[in-house]
């Protein structure tokens, strides 16, 4: 009679450190060609696109705004003009008289002094720049009205900035826990086939059960 033999299969080498950084050098290069190659590509296609839809797209939002918001956008239309042209503007006349008449009732008799022609000249100054920067604020607070871009470096896929000697190490690590799962299932099938294909095994099972047969019909 033949017999039949069971293979037990050899279990996986876990891996090292050193296998995994091995690993991790010797595919290096294909990652930087493949980063160099497709990285510029990445960039002219945002480029081309932002070329092609930014403009339109930034269109048809101020179109949807003015019919929903007439009223708003007319508003805000009308103080950024009104900033931009406050910006570079003189102090009024009547604004420019009121105050040198509060200023020199103030002075009384000391208004024809050397220091008062400084300090008037200063305070002119002063009101001048204050009168302009209140427009400069108005122009500020209105830049929030509408999406305001700058330039910026298209952004592209940086595979190399993710691939470590860390990541093959967990790549290798996840790849023996799922053969070591594969070899003790294995392991466990064989050793039941041996276990059932063995004669010894058969007879020790039936006298076993036997016995527990008669132990358990007894009075």
């Amino acid at each position: 009679m033949g017999s039949t033999k069971i293979e037990s299969p050899a279990p996986p080498a876990q891996p090292s450190t050193a296998d995994a950084i091995n690993a991790w050098v010797a595919s290096m290069p294909q990652v930087y060609e493949t980063q160099m190659r497709y990285a510029p590509l990445q960039a002219q296609q945002q480029v081309s696109l932002a070329q092609q839809y930014a403009l339109p797209y930034g269109e048809a939002l101020q179109t949807a705004q003015e019919a929903m918001y007439p009223g708003t956008t007319a508003l805000q239309e009308k103080l950024a003009n009104q900033a931009i042209a406050g910006m570079d503007s003189e102090v009024p006349d009547w604004m420019r008289n009121e105050y040198l008449s509060n200023l020199n009732a103030n002075m009384g008799t000391n208004v024809g002094a050397p220091i008062a022609a400084d300090y008037v000249s200063r305070g002119l100054l002063q009101q001048k720049q204050d009168w302009q920067n209140y427009y400069r604020d108005l122009g500020l607070s209105l830049t929030g009205r509408q999406p305001l871009t700058q330039a910026q470096t298209p952004a592209t896929s940086d595979y190399m900035s993710n691939y470590s000697p860390t990541s093959v190490m967990g790549y290798t690590s996840n790849n023996y826990g799922t053969y070591s799962g594969l070899y003790g299932s294995m392991y466990n099938a064989n050793a039941n086939v041996a276990a059932q294909g063995n004669p010894y095994f058969n007879a020790v099972a039936g006298i076993a059960g036997m016995g527990l047969g008669g132990w358990m019909s007894k009075p």
